[in-house]
């Protein structure tokens, strides 16, 4: 590891610590951490929830930047983020009444489900081909969020608040256990793909180039993208359709320390935590002004970066 690498590295767990300790303690009522368990029910949960969803969504827009080889690649611009929505609320709508005891177990799964066959399908489709895959994510997205709001027709008043802000994408007061039902899926994605940043770099070769330095290049593909639809399935689970994390992340990633994934990976991680605690942080600042999801406020940044990037990709492209 070089010392860059290593500064960056440092960087991005002191920014990720950074902003976790403002969701924690900026804009908290004083004299009431310990009175009503403020801090330890509703901060701690919050801050967790925003730390795994942000560093697996970072993560998955890796992966899939990686292995589709576009920089516009994106859990939420593939259709994935859509497709994982759609599943999650139609299993809210099929649980109806036991939605509480088995929501987000059952919920996560649906996710993975319509995250799964998604972006399976829409590969299928395109023939393997970027541009047509883009074009097909965001038809997807938009066709995935208008089913969603059908569906909504059945749901109670209380499911339509939720399914409401789960469309834009926010983050939730759960109990303490639920954010840790996605840490076991973000830690092993994190330490796999750590332990094997050679293959990855590999994947930047041709097919016959990494298969002749013995990369089983289909196998390392399949299970990038697997597991990066695991985690945005389980980031849109917890905290519904959180837009462009998974698009901004690497690239940042990429600038600060370069393009080898040994250092690309957990950076992408830690600076996706970083980034969403951040976000979450604001809105707590802005709270007693107004109200707005996290996902706002991430779209904020997102789009602009998506359109600088789709401009810079279309002008090298002619």
């Amino acid at each position: 590891m070089t010392a860059r690498e290593g500064r960056v590295l440092i960087l991005s767990a002191f920014a990720a610590l950074a902003a976790l300790g403002a969701a924690l303690f900026l804009n908290l009522p004083r004299g009431l951490v310990s009175e009503s368990g403020i801090f330890w029910g509703v901060r701690v949960p919050e801050a967790l929830t925003a730390a795994l969803v942000g560093g697996s969504l970072g993560l998955a827009g890796l992966l899939f930047q990686l292995v589709l080889r576009n920089g516009l690649a994106d859990p939420y611009v593939l259709g994935v983020a859509g497709g994982s929505t759609f599943g999650a609320v139609l299993a809210t709508l099929a649980l109806g009444g036991a939605a509480t005891a088995f929501g987000l177990p059952m919920t996560a799964l649906a996710a993975f489900a319509g995250g799964l066959v998604t972006l399976f399908g829409l590969l299928r489709i395109s023939s393997g081909k970027v541009t047509a895959l883009l074009l097909g994510g965001v038809v997807a997205n938009t066709a995935f969020a208008a089913g969603a709001r059908v569906l909504t027709a059945w749901l109670s008043p209380s499911q339509l608040a939720w399914v409401t802000a789960f469309l834009v994408g926010f983050i939730p007061t759960p109990p303490l256990w639920a954010p840790l039902l996605l840490a076991p899926p973000a830690l092993y994605t994190l330490a796999r793909f750590a332990a094997r940043g050679r293959g990855l770099d590999l994947l930047l070769l041709s097919d016959d180039e990494a298969s002749s330095l013995g990369l089983a290049v289909g196998r390392m593909r399949t299970e990038a993208l697997v597991l990066a639809t695991l985690l945005s399935a389980s980031a849109v689970a917890l905290c519904g359709m959180i837009g462009f994390v998974g698009l901004v992340v690497p690239h940042v990633a990429r600038l600060a320390a370069g393009r080898r994934h040994r250092v690309l990976v957990p950076a992408s991680f830690l600076l996706g935590a970083a980034f969403l605690l951040a976000a979450h942080a604001l809105g707590k600042v802005l709270s007693g002004t107004w109200f707005l999801p996290v996902g706002v406020y991430t779209s904020l940044v997102g789009a602009p970066v998506f359109l600088v990037l789709l401009v810079r990709t279309q002008r090298r492209a002619w």
